[in-house]
């Protein structure tokens, strides 16, 4: 089985809906670590501070033929109507992989086709 991580990035007010919609496209687990988000172009406050948004990164690795779907649920939750985007999604190809609960991986795997079928 060939696996790839998925990172996204997210508002941290989106990281809970984020993991849900992971995780009901096949996620068998999600790890989030806390980020601060800093634009090419910095936003002030009325008080001339510079505004650094909190910023959840989620960090999967899933079976490659899951990793599309994981994908496409985070574009649907962080892209709004018009182009404009709260994150960033995007996947990277894993060479080797050590310490994966396989029995989760092949139940999520048979969860998956059963709701094909």
């Amino acid at each position: 089985m060939k696996f790839v991580v998925v990172v996204a990035i997210t508002p941290e007010e989106m990281e809970e809906e984020a993991v849900h919609r992971a995780q009901a496209q096949g996620a068998a687990g999600v790890t989030v670590l806390s980020a601060k988000g800093l634009s090419a172009e910095a936003r002030r406050t009325f008080f001339g501070l510079t505004f650094e948004g909190s910023q959840s990164v989620l960090v999967m690795v899933v079976a490659r033929h899951v990793a599309l779907g994981i994908l496409k649920a985070m574009r649907d939750l962080l892209v709004r109507e018009g182009g404009d985007s709260r994150g960033l999604a995007f996947s990277l190809p894993v060479e080797h992989v050590a310490g994966l609960d396989m029995e989760q991986v092949l139940a999520f795997d048979k969860r998956l086709h059963q709701k094909e079928g």
